[in-house]
C-alpha cells in the first residue's frame, strides 16, 4: 500500500509543482532573513566578547579635573587595580571633523590592527576603521594635525570606543565627522605642549578590577585623592561606546526569533489548508482505500509526508543561504558600517541549525497530524459518495438580497477557513510592514523635527566658565542624569535656563522640583504632565523627584527644563553659575575652557544619520512581506478557485462568461480583502507600536513614530492593488478551466 501511495505522492508534486514552489520560496525566504539576522546578531555578540578579553577591555574609567600624579596612581593601584591613561586632546580637521588622539596603549583597551602597525615613530599614527572608510583614508596615506603632515602606519578599532561617540550626549555615531588617531608617547607630548587642540585635555583613567575590589569601591577611592575633583565615573555597562554593536544584536536577536515562531506558524497553517482540500478533493479515492483495508495511519503519514519534505527541504535552503556569505555577512555589513569593530569569524550555533533545519518539519507534522485527524474520521462511505458537511453558517438567512450577493456570501461563507488564512497572512506581514514603517518613522521625525525643534546655532559646554557670560550668549545650566528604559540607564540632560530664553519654548517655574519635559522624553518614556519623574546621578549615588509641569516640543533629545536658580540652588552652585552657553553666532571662546562645541549644523547632519542607517534594514523588511502577503493571498485564492472548479465547469456550460464568473468567485473576496484591511491596518499598527518601544530601548531620543493619514492610505492602496494583481492572474486560470470538470465528476 505504502508504495502506491509513495508514487501517489510524486505525482501530486508533479500536478501543483507552482503551489509547492511558491510555499517553499516563501519558507526559504523568510529563513534566509531570520538564519541570517539571528546569525549576525549571535556573531557579533560573541565575536565582540572575545575580542574586548583580547584586548583587555577596562572594567570602567573616570575623568578628573586634573592628571593624576605618580603618587595618586601608586596609592589608587595598591588598592589592587589596574590604572592606565587614556586622556585625549581633541582636533579639528579642514573638513570640519574631529580626530581625537590618544597615546599607544600598553595594558587595557589595546588597539586592534586590521592592517598596518603600530605608531613606533614620530608623524605616525594609527587612525580608527570607520574614520578612515568615511575619508576613505589608507595604510601609507598621510593627513595633517595643525597644518603638520602624519603618516597613517595602521587602521584599527579599540574596545572602549565600539560606538565612536564624540560625547556622550549623542544619539547616533557620525564617523565622517569625528575618529581617533594613536600616537607614540613623545608624539603626544609633543602635541600637547604645542597647545593647539580645539579643547583643553581631558584627563581619563581605565581601571581593571582586582583582589575582589568592586567598582564603587573604586569610585570612593577616587573621590578620598587630595588635590583632585571626580568629574564623571562610569562602569563599562554603563557606557554607550563599549559593546554597543553587541547590545544593539541582542534587539535584532530577539526580533529574528519572534518573527520566525509567527511566520512558521503562517506557513503550516497554510500548508493545512491545501492538504485539507487535497484529502477533500480526493475523498472517495480515500473511501475507496478504506474500503480496500487501508489503515488511517498509512493515510496520515501520506498526506504528511509531502509537506513535512517541503517544509525540510526548504528549510535546509533557507538556512544554508542565512548561514552563506549572501546571509550572515550581508547582514553584518550594516554593523561595520556603523560600529568600529574588528572583523569577526562567523559563529554557527547549533540551536540555530536546529531550528532552521529541523522545527519547520516538526511543526508542519504536529499541525497537519491535527488538522487530518478529523478530516480522516469520516466514514468510508461518505467518503466514497463524497459528502462534505456543511457549516451551519451557509444556513444563514441572507433575507432578500440580490442573487449575486447572496451567492458571493454563500461562496465566502463556504471558504471561511481559508478566508481565515489571508486575513491571518495580511495581519502578519502588516506587523512586519508596521515595524519597518515605524523605523522609518521614528528616523523622518529625527531628521525633521530635531532640524526644526533646534533654534540655536551654537551651544558651548564649559569645563572652566568664564565670570562674565559671552556677548551675545545665553547662559544655561546643565547636569547629566540617568533614567532607566528596558534595562539601558539613558542620559538625561536637566538643563537650568531663564525664561526669557530665546532658544527653548519651556515655561520654567520657580522651585527645585519643578521641570519641563522635552517631547522626546514624553515620547520615549510616556510621560504626561502631572506625573512623578525620577533621575539619578549615577557619579553621586542620589535620586532626583521633579513634577512634570508641562510638556515643550524638543525633539533634539532627553531634557528636562528647570529654572536656572532654582537649579543652582539645588546642585548647592553659586549664584551667578553656568557652565552652558546657547548663541545664535559664532563666538570667541578659547578652546581650552570648553569641553564640546555643538552647532546647528552639526545636529542637523547627526539627523539624517539614523535614516542613512536604517535604509536597508527597512527596505529588507517592506519586500520580504510584500512577498509573503502576495503569496499567500494567491494561494489561498487560487484553493478556493480550485475547490469551486466543478462549479465554475458547469456555470461555463450554461453560457456564463468571463465576467460573470469573476464577479461570482472573486469579486467576493474583494470585500473581504478591502475590510479585514481596515482592521488589519491599525490593529498591526497598534500591537507594533506596543513592541517597537523595546526594539529602540537603548536609542537615547525621541520615538515619534506617527504616521500620516497619506501613509495609512498608502499601505491601503497597496493591499488593494496586490489584490487587483492575484485576481487578474486568476482569471487566466478560470479562462483554462474546461467542461471537461463536469463530465469527470457526473453521476
Amino acid at each position: 500500500m505504502q508504495k502506491i501511495l509513495r508514487k501517489r505522492v510524486l505525482r501530486d508534486l508533479r500536478a501543483n509543482l507552482l503551489r509547492y514552489l511558491a510555499l517553499g520560496a516563501m519558507i526559504v525566504l523568510s529563513l534566509y532573513i531570520v538564519v541570517s539576522l539571528i546569525g549576525a546578531a549571535d556573531t557579533v555578540m560573541t565575536g565582540v566578547d572575545q575580542k574586548a578579553e583580547e584586548n583587555r577591555l577596562e572594567d570602567g574609567e573616570f575623568s578628573v579635573f586634573s592628571p593624576l600624579t605618580e603618587e595618586q596612581i601608586s596609592e589608587l593601584t595598591a588598592k589592587g587595580m589596574e590604572l592606565e591613561s587614556m586622556s585625549y586632546l581633541d582636533y579639528e580637521q579642514e573638513d570640519n571633523s574631529t580626530l581625537r588622539v590618544f597615546k599607544n596603549r600598553d595594558e587595557m583597551n589595546k588597539i586592534a590592527l586590521d592592517k598596518g602597525k603600530m605608531a613606533e615613530k614620530k608623524k605616525e599614527a594609527v587612525l580608527e576603521k570607520r574614520y578612515c572608510e568615511e575619508h576613505k583614508l589608507s595604510v601609507g596615506d598621510s593627513f595633517r594635525i595643525c597644518g603638520e603632515s602624519y603618516k597613517i602606519v595602521g587602521i584599527g578599532s579599540v574596545p572602549d570606543y565600539d560606538a565612536v561617540y564624540k560625547n556622550f550626549a549623542e544619539a547616533c555615531v557620525e564617523s565622517d565627522r569625528f575618529g581617533l588617531a594613536f600616537v607614540t608617547e613623545d608624539q603626544y607630548k609633543s602635541l600637547k605642549e604645542a597647545n593647539k587642540s580645539s579643547k583643553s585635555e581631558e584627563y581619563v583613567y581605565a581601571y581593571r578590577l582586582h583582589d575582589h575590589l568592586t567598582d564603587d569601591a573604586v569610585k570612593e577611592e577616587v573621590k578620598k585623592l587630595k588635590d583632585n575633583t571626580l568629574i564623571q565615573f562610569m562602569k563599562s555597562e554603563d557606557n554607550q561606546r563599549i559593546k554597543a554593536s553587541s547590545q544593539d544584536q541582542v534587539i535584532n536577536k530577539m526580533s529574528g526569533l519572534i518573527a520566525g515562531v509567527i511566520i512558521m506558524i503562517l506557513f503550516t497553517y497554510v500548508i493545512s489548508v491545501f492538504v485539507i482540500h487535497g484529502i477533500e478533493k480526493e475523498s472517495s479515492i480515500i473511501g475507496t482505500l478504506y474500503a480496500l483495508g487501508a489503515k488511517k495511519r498509512e493515510l496520515m503519514f501520506h498526506y504528511i509526508m509531502l509537506p513535512v519534505v517541503i517544509t525540510f527541504v526548504a528549510g535546509v535552503i533557507g538556512t544554508a543561504l542565512g548561514f552563506s556569505s549572501l546571509g550572515i555577512d550581508r547582514q553584518l555589513k550594516e554593523c561595520y558600517d556603523y560600529f568600529s569593530i574588528p572583523k569577526l569569524p562567523s559563529v554557527y550555533p547549533v540551536y540555530l541549525i536546529l531550528y532552521g533545519v529541523i522545527m519547520p518539519p516538526v511543526v508542519a507534522a504536529l499541525v497537519n497530524c491535527f488538522v487530518i485527524q478529523k478530516k480522516l474520521s469520516v466514514p468510508a462511505l461518505k467518503m466514497i459518495r463524497g459528502e462534505q458537511k456543511e457549516r451551519r453558517m451557509c444556513r444563514l438567512n441572507l433575507g432578500r438580497l440580490r442573487f449575486v450577493r447572496r451567492f458571493q456570501l454563500r461562496q465566502m461563507l463556504r471558504e471561511i477557513r481559508t478566508a481565515f488564512t489571508i486575513v491571518f497572512g495580511m495581519f502578519i506581514c502588516l506587523l512586519i510592514v508596521m515595524l519597518a514603517l515605524d523605523c522609518y518613522s521614528m528616523c523622518h521625525h529625527v531628521s525633521v523635527d530635531n532640524k526644526a525643534d533646534t533654534k540655536y546655532e551654537y551651544m558651548y559646554t564649559y569645563k572652566y566658565p568664564d565670570e562674565q557670560i559671552p556677548d551675545g550668549g545665553v547662559a544655561a545650566y546643565a547636569k547629566t542624569l540617568s533614567k532607566e528604559n528596558f534595562g539601558y540607564d539613558l542620559d538625561v540632560t536637566l538643563l537650568g535656563i531663564n525664561k526669557e530664553n530665546p532658544y527653548f519654548d519651556a515655561e520654567v517655574e520657580t522651585g527645585k522640583n519643578k521641570v519641563i519635559i522635552s517631547s522626546a522624553m514624553a515620547q520615549k518614556y510616556k510621560l504626561k504632565k502631572g506625573q512623578k519623574l525620577i533621575l539619578s546621578d549615577l557619579e553621586e549615588d542620589m535620586d532626583y523627584a521633579f513634577t512634570i509641569k508641562g510638556i515643550c516640543n524638543y525633539s533634539a533629545g532627553l531634557y528636562a527644563f528647570l529654572d536656572i536658580d532654582s537649579m543652582r540652588e539645588l546642585m548647592g552652585e553659586d549664584s551667578g553659575y553656568y557652565n552652558v552657553v546657547f548663541s545664535d553666532k559664532k563666538l570667541e571662546i578659547a578652546g581650552e575652557k570648553l569641553y564640546a562645541t555643538t552647532s546647528k549644523q552639526d545636529i542637523e547632519k547627526s539627523s539624517d544619520v539614523f535614516i542613512d542607517h536604517m535604509k536597508p534594514m527597512i527596505y529588507m523588511l517592506t519586500s520580504l512581506s510584500i512577498v509573503i502577503l502576495f503569496l499567500v493571498m494567491y494561494l489561498m485564492m487560487k484553493v478556493m478557485i480550485d475547490r469551486s472548479s466543478f462549479n465554475i465547469s458547469l456555470i461555463k456550460i450554461f453560457g456564463y462568461h468571463t465576467n460573470e464568473i469573476r464577479t461570482l468567485y472573486l469579486n467576493g473576496n474583494f470585500y473581504i480583502v478591502a475590510l479585514s484591511a481596515l482592521v488589519c491596518i491599525p490593529l498591526a499598527k497598534k500591537v507594533m507600536d506596543m513592541v517597537y518601544p523595546l526594539l529602540v530601548s537603548n536609542i537615547g531620543g525621541g520615538m515619534n513614530i506617527a504616521f500620516s493619514p497619506q501613509m495609512y492610505l498608502a499601505i491601503y492602496t497597496g493591499i488593494v492593488v496586490i489584490y487587483l494583481v492575484i485576481s487578474q492572474l486568476l482569471v487566466r486560470k478560470v479562462n483554462q478551466m474546461s467542461f471537461v470538470e463536469v463530465l469527470k465528476n457526473r453521476e
